[in-house]
C-alpha cells in the first residue's frame, strides 16, 4: 500500500512548455549564457569512462572547496545539490519517535514538502524582534531535532543578523538541537559565510550550492560544511554514487576559474542598481534583496494580466506568494540578469503596465 499521506502532498505539475525558449526570470538561475570559451573547455572533460563508470573521486573538488571556504577538507561533504542535502537532513532524524523541526519563516518551499513527506511537525517561527525568545520557548519542548534557516532568506531576500544567528546556535546547542544554515545566495550578499563556526559548534551545518552564484543549477551539485561525525552520519543515508562525474569536474573547473562567477556576481549587483533606477523613474515601489532576485510592487488586480502578457512574449516571471507572508502581496519577482535582459523586461512591462500607481 502507498502511504496515504503522500497522496495529499501537492507538488507543482510538470511544465507544459520548454523553458529554454523563454527569458527565464522566474527561478533565480543564471540567465546569461556562458561564453563559448567556457563551454568548449567544459567539453574537454567528457570522456568515455565518465559515461561508463560510477563516480568515486571527489578529493580534488573537496580540496578546492576547502581552499575557498578556508577550512579543512574533513568538514566538506559533496552532495547532489541543496534539495538532496535538505532531504538527507530529514532522513537522518527520522529514527526519532517524535519528529519535529522548526524554520525561520517565511522559508524555502521544499521545507514544508519534506516535513509532510517524513511526517514532521513543522514549527514556523516568524523572524522579528522576538525571534530568539520564541525559539527559546520552543526549545523547551522535547522533540525538536533541527532548525532550518535560509540566510539570505528565500523568499524575502533578507539577511539575518549574524549575532542573532549565533545566539540561536548557542541556545540550540544547549538542547542538542542542530541548526542548518542554507547559504544558497550568500555570494550575492555583502556578508560572510557562517561556515567557519562549524569548528566551534558541533550542532551547526552549513549548506552550499553551485546552482546560484556559479550558475550550475542543471548539474545539481553542492556541499555540506559540518563536523566529521555528522558528515559520516549523512553518508549513511545517501545513495552510494549520488554525484555525477561531470558535475564534479565542472565544479572543479569553476572553482579554478573564479573570474567566471565573480564577473557574474558583479553583473548582478550592477543590474540591481539599474532596476532600482528604472523603478524610480516609473514611481514603482520595489524590494531589493541580498540575492539575485528582485521584487517590484504591482497592484494585485494587475499581476495575472502582467504574467500572461509576459508569458506570451516569452518572458517568465514569478508571482503567487507565499503562505502567511503579506510583505510580498502585490508584487512580482524577477531574477536579476544583465542590463540588456533587464531592459528587455521593462520594454514589455511598459507595454502592459500603464497606470503607474504608487502603492
Amino acid at each position: 500500500m502507498i502511504s496515504k499521506h503522500l497522496e495529499k502532498i501537492f507538488r507543482s505539475p510538470e511544465m507544459y512548455y520548454d523553458r529554454k525558449k523563454f527569458t527565464r526570470l522566474d527561478k533565480n538561475e543564471r540567465i546569461k549564457p556562458f561564453s563559448k570559451k567556457t563551454l568548449e573547455e567544459l567539453k574537454k572533460f567528457i570522456f568515455s569512462d565518465m559515461l561508463q563508470t560510477y563516480p568515486s573521486n571527489k578529493k580534488k573538488l573537496s580540496h578546492l572547496i576547502s581552499i575557498k571556504e578556508k577550512i579543512n577538507k574533513e568538514y566538506i561533504n559533496i552532495i547532489p545539490g541543496s534539495d538532496s542535502g535538505i532531504k538527507y537532513i530529514f532522513e537522518v532524524f527520522t529514527n526519532k519517535s517524535k519528529r519535529e523541526m522548526a524554520s525561520i519563516f517565511p522559508t524555502y518551499g521544499m521545507i514544508n514538502v519534506y516535513a509532510k513527506i517524513y511526517k514532521y511537525k513543522f514549527h514556523k517561527i516568524t523572524f522579528n524582534n522576538n525571534v530568539e525568545n520564541n525559539l527559546k520557548k520552543l526549545f523547551k519542548k522535547k522533540g525538536i531535532s533541527f532548525i532550518y534557516i535560509a540566510n539570505p532568506n528565500q523568499p524575502s531576500g533578507r539577511y539575518f543578523n549574524k549575532k542573532k544567528i549565533l545566539n540561536i546556535i548557542k541556545m540550540a546547542k544547549q538542547k542538542n538541537i542542530f541548526v542548518l544554515i542554507d547559504e544558497a545566495y550568500i555570494d550575492f550578499s555583502k556578508y560572510n559565510s557562517m561556515s567557519l563556526f562549524v569548528k566551534k559548534f558541533y550542532n551547526l551545518i552549513v549548506l552550499k550550492t553551485f546552482s546560484k552564484s556559479y550558475g550550475l543549477a542543471g548539474l545539481r551539485i553542492g556541499y555540506f560544511i559540518a563536523n566529521k561525525k555528522f558528515n559520516k552520519i549523512i553518508n549513511a543515508v545517501r545513495p552510494t554514487f549520488d554525484v555525477s562525474h561531470f558535475s564534479i569536474k565542472a565544479a572543479e573547473y569553476f572553482l579554478m576559474n573564479k573570474q567566471i562567477s565573480n564577473s557574474y556576481i558583479h553583473e548582478v549587483k550592477k543590474s540591481k542598481k539599474f532596476l532600482i533606477n528604472e523603478c524610480k523613474k516609473r514611481n514603482l515601489k520595489y524590494i531589493d534583496t541580498e540575492t539575485n532576485f528582485f521584487y517590484i510592487r504591482i497592484p494585485n488586480n494587475q499581476i495575472k494580466k502582467i504574467y500572461k502578457f509576459m508569458f506570451k512574449n516569452k518572458i517568465l516571471i514569478r508571482t503567487n506568494f507565499f503562505e502567511n507572508f503579506k510583505d510580498l502581496n502585490n508584487s512580482i519577482r524577477i531574477t536579476v540578469g544583465n542590463i540588456y535582459l533587464m531592459k528587455r523586461f521593462f520594454k514589455f512591462f511598459d507595454k502592459i503596465y500603464k497606470e503607474r500607481i504608487v502603492l
